[in-house]
């Protein structure tokens, strides 16, 4: 959801002043970023409890192509390591020392931080190997528990599942295309992102100037966000977001309130399916939706240099919990991302 800011001008002793946050991207530079996400994961089902931990490690370029006369820039970003481990050290995927023309994916992104992307790289787990494709985003995302079936994707490489090694007729020097595959999924597959797709939206930067103090507090469905500008310092602008989850809300709502210095500010709440009667097979369709939709919190901090007019470093925890059709599951995440 897109907010726009109205602010007022803040000085401070820490010499803190109104801040227009944009990326400055420049055609024919790279821009390198380092991304770890350490996954405790707990899965209760028919009885059976399975934990496991998991710790994915993904450095990857930013290179920009050209860039508009608005700051919208064009370009890909390339995979330069990639490495998934469980808790007993095993290794699901590992790509070390890539070329970095060699994992790739179109990407248009503009002055504030929204990356587009014309298709998306995915690691999908089968029993006899584990897929890295490169195709159309889900609409659901990351899914686990997936379906049996059989599916034509295009890969670049495929890894072994007991050793995380690279099968035959894949090599890192050849990886700058993709292959034709058919992958046979069942109900123990996964498809887990490769490129921090959610690490990228934590880069998106407010709409207007921003000031130290300011809140902003948006509503989206089930999800709060709560994000205030805890420090502008020399222009680096650090961030404080709390991520609350409470279902009791309209789940096809959303709203969006700013706090300045010169009083609160209140976007108006947007859809929703307030005072409007169901029939009962809808009403318990959106009951079985709420029902499977996780429970998020969790605290996050950003930092953004507006001296260089870029991004410096994501850190956090998020906690994700879902209690549906016999499944338990609860995932305590630790992310951190910077740029190098």
């Amino acid at each position: 959801m897109k907010l726009k800011l109205l602010l007022l001008l803040l000085v401070s002793s820490t010499a803190s002043f109104a801040l227009e946050l944009n990326y400055s991207w420049k055609p024919f530079t790279s821009y390198q970023f380092s991304a770890i996400q350490k996954d405790d994961i707990n899965m209760s089902m028919m009885g059976m409890n399975m934990t496991d931990k998991f710790t994915t490690t993904v450095d990857f370029v930013v290179y920009i192509q050209s860039v508009d006369a608005e700051g919208t820039a064009k370009g890909q970003l390339f995979l330069i390591n990639y490495s998934v481990k469980d808790s007993k050290g095993a290794v699901l995927a590992s790509l070390k020392s890539l070329p970095k023309n060699s994992v790739q994916s179109a990407i248009t992104v503009d002055k504030k931080g929204h990356f587009t992307f014309e298709k998306e790289v995915t690691l999908v787990t089968t029993a006899t190997g584990n897929f890295l494709v490169y195709g159309k985003p889900s609409e659901n995302g990351m899914s686990a528990g997936m379906e049996n079936g059989t599916e034509k994707v295009d890969v670049y490489a495929a890894f072994d599942p007991k050793t995380g090694k690279l099968k035959t007729g894949y090599t890192a020097t050849t990886m700058t295309k993709t292959k034709p595959a058919t992958i046979t999924t069942n109900d123990k597959s996964d498809e887990l992102d490769v490129f921090p797709y959610d690490f990228l939206e934590m880069m998106i930067m407010p709409e207007g100037e921003v000031n130290q103090g300011d809140k902003y507090d948006v509503k989206a469905g089930f999800y709060n966000v709560n994000l205030l500008a805890s420090s502008i310092v020399n222009n680096v602008v650090t961030f404080n977001e709390t991520i609350t989850t409470n279902k009791s809300q309209d789940q096809f709502s959303g709203a969006a309130d700013v706090q300045t210095q010169d009083g609160m500010f209140n976007t108006g709440e947007i859809g929703g399916m307030g005072g409007i009667d169901l029939e009962p097979e809808d009403q318990e369709a959106m009951d079985i939706s709420k029902s499977m939709s996780p429970d998020m919190n969790g605290t996050i901090a950003v930092v953004f240099d507006g001296n260089a007019g870029m991004f410096s470093s994501v850190s956090g925890t998020l906690n994700t919990s879902i209690d549906a059709m016999g499944m338990k599951m609860t995932i305590k995440s630790v992310l951190t991302m910077t740029k190098k």
